[in-house]
């Protein structure tokens, strides 16, 4: 028990040090400017899907992770009929705003017109990992992990402090709760960093729902 307990914090180090790095890598820390995301909006309303990319790329290029931004682009790339780059761009907007309805209906859109269904979870932890990216945010899940860590450390410090026979089970199976909830969290977040963008032709387009500001 002792030598769990001098573990548990070098893994939560650990566990802290992943957790904001993946969340500096994905969300980033650069503001978007709004006249230039309108300007590009406008354009791809226009029909001038190129030059809105190039806008949109130099906006990325500058740091920005915004999920109305990669929607966007996403909608100025399947304008191209560049189907690739509009699923990859839509991917990167649903890992930051999973639970918006017209970018999963692109999404969805974009995937059927290249005739691919996406890939179907292989085990429980990977079928898990799939739905909660309906539900949560990257930097969502990654919060839910790094919380589920610091309560299973409270729940173990709190059943060492009881006296052996004297300790409340509640206490024990809310360890083993809060402890499954570390590893799904912690698989989810895992699989759904590294992904990876399939690779898809490009036939011919229906017209994807229209931009965000």
């Amino acid at each position: 028990m002792k030598r769990t307990l001098l573990v548990l914090p070098l893994i939560g180090l650990a566990l802290v040090a992943g957790l904001v790095m993946t969340s500096q890598v994905l969300s980033g820390g650069v503001k978007a400017d709004q006249r230039a995301l309108s300007a590009a909006n406008a354009l791809v309303d226009a029909g001038h899907s190129a030059e809105a990319v190039q806008i949109y790329d130099q906006l990325v290029a500058q740091g920005v992770r915004d999920g109305a931004l990669f929607y966007n682009l996403g909608n100025a790339y399947y304008q191209q009929g560049d189907l690739n780059r509009a699923i990859a761009s839509y991917e990167q907007a649903a890992k930051l705003t999973p639970r918006d309805p017209d970018l999963r209906h692109n999404l969805a859109l974009a995937r059927s017109q290249a005739k691919i269904a996406p890939a179907q979870p292989a085990g429980i932890l990977s079928a898990v990992a799939e739905t909660s990216s309906h539900w949560f945010s990257v930097n969502e899940l990654a919060l839910l992990a790094l919380g589920a860590w610091f309560l299973l450390g409270f729940l173990l410090l709190a059943y060492r402090h009881f006296q052996p026979g004297s300790r409340p089970a509640v206490l024990r199976y809310a360890a083993v709760v809060a402890l499954l909830c570390v590893v799904v969290t912690g698989v989810s977040l895992a699989s759904r960093v590294t992904q990876p963008s399939p690779s898809i032709p490009q036939p011919a387009l229906a017209q994807p729902v229209g931009g965000q500001a």
